[in-house]
C-alpha cells in the first residue's frame, strides 16, 4: 500500500495541493502548511497533479 508523505521543512503553504484534491490534503491552521486529511485507498490522477504541482517538491509517495 502507498503512503502520501508531506516534508513539513519544504512546505511553504501555498495552499495547491489542497485546492486541487481537497479530499486528500488540508491546510494545518497552526502552522500554515498542507497536511494529509485521509490517507488515500488508491493513487488517483488528482493526487499525481497535486504532487506535480507542488513548487517546492515536498509531496511523495512511499511504497510499502
Amino acid at each position: 500500500m502507498s503512503k502520501i508523505i508531506i516534508d513539513q521543512e519544504k512546505c511553504i503553504g501555498c495552499n495547491t495541493c489542497p485546492m486541487m484534491d481537497p479530499e486528500t490534503f488540508e491546510m494545518d491552521n497552526a502552522i500554515y502548511k498542507a497536511k494529509i486529511k485521509k490517507q488515500p485507498t488508491e493513487i488517483t490522477d488528482n493526487i499525481k497533479s497535486a504532487i506535480d504541482a507542488c513548487p517546492v517538491g515536498a509531496i511523495t509517495i512511499e511504497e510499502n
